[in-house]
């Protein structure tokens, strides 16, 4: 019964590993999905009516960037249509500063090739005002109104699908202004999703020299350092952001994965611990890095809890049926484990 222990280690190591591919393998489910669903967005008020008030929701990417926007009232329902399946953040923005935003999954029941979701999202509160939140440094307050507004066709030309169109406004800005914080921080952006990151690092840190404010800018820096294997200094970055807005979801959890990818998983659960308390359907998915490192420490039962209260987010998430095997799989606790295998020895 010797080899019984090296068996149970081994087994740990396979569903370690299945942790980490899983979201590989959502990546190619993704890509072979066709299905188109709908999303309904009923804007509910937690706090007592005051009149009729108006509110953006914009419809974003989990990597931030835009995609829908429409205008509508308190109890209204902004509807979102021939969306393909994945998770999107739902922003609500309204008069002096009032915003919140919300992932939510928008994947189908297997089989359904159209699907509407419809959900309930509570307006934002009231915002207590935050010198942090509201500031606009000297470097954006300079840039010309021209170079503004070609910015802002660059993103119009962007959510009409037009890269074209969205990079030669985007071009114009930096030529209107060069220290254009938004436009250097966008054409960054265009950078790091093309594999440049050594590129899209030395716009950002010309970034951060020019509006050390600019939390966007620590963001994204801490993101193309953390793509190119630079953990510590990625981790420097997601500090600098976390400093001016400490609620933000991507910062939590990029500051959450340095610590992972260096080992340091005591630091790595407290980000994704906030994450699951500021945005818990995140797109980051901080139920499975926490899961991931329960089973490292040999705690099951905590890591069977964190599965269980992703797959409750994501029930149909084309990397659930590869959880729900772990599930099946995990030892029920370290006791249970120990026990069994004493009771088997003769």
């Amino acid at each position: 019964m010797a080899e019984r222990p090296k068996l149970v280690l081994w087994k740990c190591g396979c569903i370690l590993g299945l942790l980490i591919l899983a979201g590989r393998l959502a990546v190619a489910s993704e890509a072979q999905s066709s299905d188109r669903v709908e999303l309904g967005c009923r804007l509910v008020s937690e706090e007592p009516p005051e009149g009729y008030r108006t509110w953006t929701v914009q419809l974003r990417s989990t990597a931030g960037e835009a995609l829908r926007e429409t205008t509508c009232g308190t109890g209204d329902t902004a509807r979102f249509k021939n969306l393909k399946p994945a998770i999107y953040v739902v922003c609500i923005s309204g008069n002096n500063g009032r915003s919140r935003c919300e992932s939510l999954d928008l994947y189908p029941p297997p089989g359904e090739r159209y699907h509407r979701f419809d959900r309930d999202l509570s307006l934002p509160k009231a915002v207590i005002h935050d010198p942090l939140l509201h500031r606009i440094s000297r470097a954006r307050l300079a840039v010309p109104k021209r170079a503004q507004e070609a910015l802002a066709h660059s993103e119009q030309c962007r959510m009409r699908g037009d890269q074209r169109c969205a990079r030669d406004y985007l071009e114009r800005a930096l030529v209107l202004w060069p220290d254009y914080p938004e436009a250097i921080n966008n054409l960054a952006t265009r950078y790091h999703r093309s594999g440049n990151f050594r590129q899209s690092i030395r716009l950002l840190e010309k970034l951060t020299k020019i509006d050390p404010d600019f939390y966007v800018g620590w963001l994204n820096l801490g993101g193309s350092l953390m793509a190119s294997g630079q953990f510590k200094r990625a981790l420097e970055a997601q500090r600098q952001a976390l400093s001016l807005r400490p609620d933000d979801v991507i910062a939590n959890a990029q500051a959450g994965m340095c610590h992972y990818y260096l080992r340091e998983y005591a630091e790595a659960k407290t980000y994704y611990v906030r994450v699951t308390e500021l945005d818990p359907a995140s797109a980051t998915s901080p139920q499975l890095y926490l899961a991931h490192i329960a089973m490292a420490q040999n705690q099951y039962d905590e890591a069977q809890q964190h599965l269980r209260s992703f797959l409750s987010y994501h029930p149909h998430s084309p990397r659930s049926p590869h959880l729900v095997r772990m599930l099946q799989n995990l030892p029920s606790s370290t006791l249970d484990t120990h026990e069994t295998e004493l009771a088997a020895q003769p």
